[in-house]
């Protein structure tokens, strides 16, 4: 009867240490893989290298954040920033008018793409209900945080937490606008329009039409 209760006893004490012994590898192999995942390029050389942020990458190596400075190397550099990176397909988005706008208006570009950086390392777990982010310019990005969807402004976060060495990278499907921003491109664009044909040459029509009759008055009292 002994013999078989330490029989039992052993064969209980086998198993809790199999148990111990499988949980300490796993736990060992996840700290590995933790290990091994730590991020080791910029958040500037992951949109560089990443096809999907051609554009945003184009757009944040030629514009200046400050003098002399451009994104680009804002980005690359030291510190904790959080981008909303738009993919291609959310520049493609925008009206061809707006974007050209914005192409030819360097404070107006500098504001909308300030718009998308915050200086924080914000991963999508630290977003809760609704609220704003002081972006890059000062100005407030709202979010909200719905079931498992997070949304800034009027783009949803499709591949949250891609994490670099300075920060972290949320992709979205919009371009983001800054309220103050979005006036000044619609009204660039309706100027440049004008420009192409509609009212700025008309005045011009107009003006060369009331020479020609003027002239002609005064020829024919001659």
């Amino acid at each position: 009867m002994v013999s078989k209760k330490l029989f039992s006893a052993t064969l209980v004490l086998s198993v809790i240490l199999a148990i111990v012994s499988s949980s300490s590898v796993a736990f060992a192999q996840t700290q590995t893989s933790t290990a091994a995942a730590k991020p080791t390029q910029s958040i500037m050389q992951i949109v560089d290298n990443n096809a999907n942020f051609s554009t945003l990458a184009s757009l944040l190596n030629k514009t200046a954040a400050t003098s002399n400075v451009t994104f680009a190397t804002v980005l690359n550099g030291p510190g904790n920033y959080t981008l909303f990176a738009p993919t291609n397909s959310a520049f493609a988005k925008v009206p061809n008018a707006t974007l050209a706008a914005l192409l030819n208006n360097t404070t107006a570009l500098k504001a909308v793409l300030s718009y998308h950086i915050v200086q924080d390392k914000l991963p999508s777990a630290s977003f809760e209900g609704n609220g704003t982010l002081q972006t890059l310019n000062s100005a407030l990005l709202p979010y909200s945080v719905i079931g498992t969807t997070l949304k800034v402004d009027n783009a949803t976060v499709t591949k949250p937490d891609i994490n670099a060495t300075n920060g972290v990278i949320h992709t979205i499907d919009n371009v983001l606008m800054p309220p103050s921003t979005s006036g000044a491109a619609t009204a660039s664009a309706t100027a440049s329009g004008g420009f192409l044909g509609l009212p700025g040459f008309e005045a011009l029509y107009a003006v060369a039409g009331l020479l020609v009759v003027a002239y002609l008055v005064i020829r024919r009292r001659k």
